[in-house]
């Protein structure tokens, strides 16, 4: 009985999420988010149609991901030290002008060292607006069920991002142009980032005494690697699950379809993200992780086994289900071993180990699925394995260096 009124206390903090802020602001952070899966697949399936070739596409997606990874740690350094209104504000505009910029230099068949250049500048303007989510919800919840219960919904928001938005970007480079997803997702920019910066929510600037005593990004990143090591891999899967949908669907001739396929991955990611206040607390973060990628290179390993699009899709969701509650220690972990005055910097750090990651295998996996298709879902079975080992070994590393 106890148990089922634990649960239910649980749960129910998830009600409490839109008395602390509003409806509206719920819809514009999540909104807001989506240009963030959105871009990559949009850039991968537009250089793919644009070029023929999926290793350009996966070459210009590197970049933009390598550019990622510099630029978030850097959003979030200055959002710890003058708030997060000016700097959203300031990068907005920017991000804008690199989107519609590639997307004209694609049409235009431009060389593809511009594309990369030009898909870099997206990158390192791209706001990371889950992060600074994450870190409003330090200071909103009132009780620790809340700040769970908003990391979880922060999981499960962030996983339906990456269903919506490359389900979006497959149905809108089908029915419209390629080049459409790119379009909308600067729309997204003005329309949702903007407000979000003018949020009366918005973390606002740190006391000269606090930006003096701030920690040094290097002492942020030694106190959280094991999250960072984590979410590294957890990106490398990503990339080569990305690359190997969309290299399959342009393999099957039609290369709009690669983002709904890969939207499967998302939806179980979702569910079971939502759940995850329902482990019990005694099993630590980096078991959850550990445990989930396990699960995660086996379900990867199946899905190279797919012999249809129907059976990809349901292979991807089942594949998904391990991912939520990994994603949701991963970020949880990242908060609790953060110093004072470096959370920005260590949630935002874990956004660029994800799409240094992203980086990394997407290339690796573009290269080797031009040779046969099934070997990009094996770099992404490899990947997630990788983040069991990757765990273990920083625990044990971080443990040593605490005696």
């Amino acid at each position: 009985m106890k148990r089922k009124l634990d649960l239910g206390s649980k749960l129910g903090s998830y009600r409490d999420l839109p008395q602390l802020t509003s409806g509206l602001y719920l819809l514009i952070s999540f909104i807001g988010r989506l240009p963030t899966s959105m871009n990559v697949i949009g850039v991968l399936t537009l250089v793919t149609v644009t070029t023929g070739s999926v290793a350009n596409a996966a070459i210009v997606s590197a970049a933009q991901a390598i550019a990622t990874g510099i630029g978030n740690p850097i959003i979030g350094r200055l959002t710890d030290k003058y708030g997060q209104k000016y700097p959203l504000l300031y990068i907005a505009p920017v991000s804008v002008l690199s989107l519609v910029g590639f997307v004209v230099a694609a049409i235009l068949a431009a060389p593809l060292w511009l594309l990369a250049v030009l898909c870099a500048l997206i990158g390192l303007t791209t706001s990371p607006i889950g992060a600074l989510a994450r870190i409003r919800w330090y200071s909103l919840s009132k009780t620790p069920p809340q700040l769970a219960a908003a990391l979880s919904f922060e999981s499960t928001i962030d996983e339906m991002s990456f269903v919506l938005g490359p389900a979006a970007v497959g149905l809108m480079a089908a029915l419209i142009h390629p080049a459409a997803p790119l379009v909308v997702t600067a729309c997204i920019v003005v329309t949702c980032v903007v407000p979000f910066a003018l949020s009366r929510f918005s973390v606002g600037a740190s006391s000269s005494e606090e930006i003096a005593n701030s920690p040094k990004m290097g002492y942020v990143m030694r106190k959280v690697i094991v999250p960072l090591g984590a979410m590294a891999t957890l990106g490398m899967f990503f990339g080569a699950m990305q690359t190997s949908v969309t290299g399959y669907a342009n393999y099957t001739g039609e290369p709009g379809k690669g983002g709904i396929i890969y939207a499967a991955l998302g939806l179980g990611s979702a569910l079971t993200a939502l759940g995850a206040v329902m482990i019990p607390e005694k099993i630590s973060q980096a078991k959850r992780i550990i445990v989930a990628g396990i699960a995660i290179g086996f379900g990867a390993f199946l899905c190279s086994l797919a012999f249809s699009d129907w059976t990809l899709a349901f292979l991807m969701f089942i594949n998904g289900l391990a991912i939520g509650p990994a994603s949701v220690a991963i970020f949880t972990l990242a908060g609790r071993l953060a110093p004072p005055g470096g959370s920005a910097v260590a949630v935002t750090a874990l956004g660029s180990m994800n799409v240094v990651g992203v980086s990394l295998s997407s290339t690796i996996a573009g290269t080797l699925l031009e040779i046969h298709l099934p070997y990009g879902f094996y770099v992404a079975a490899v990947s997630a394995l990788l983040m069991t080992f990757v765990t273990l070994f920083t625990v044990k590393v971080k443990t040593s260096s605490e005696t």
